[in-house]
């Protein structure tokens, strides 16, 4: 069992379908976005594409995120 996701594996759990309102809650909230690993190409040194995000942090901040959203309704 992989214990990580990429970014489009988290943007799936999160419910985000663009990445720039992923990288802003990134920002916003940078102790629930744990980097495992970090893939650079050659071409580009700030590509996020290879990022490897800890998959039971992005679990348990998408739990919280979704009761929080059912409470404000």
């Amino acid at each position: 069992m992989n214990e990580t996701y990429t970014l489009k594996e988290a943007m799936e759990r999160l419910g985000i379908k663009s990445a720039n309102a992923f990288f802003q809650l990134e920002r916003k909230y940078p102790d629930a976005f744990v980097v495992m690993q970090r893939g650079f190409s050659k071409k580009d040194v700030h590509s996020r594409k290879d990022i490897q995000y800890h998959k039971a942090m992005i679990d348990r901040f998408a739990e919280r995120r979704q009761y929080f959203k059912e409470e404000r309704s």
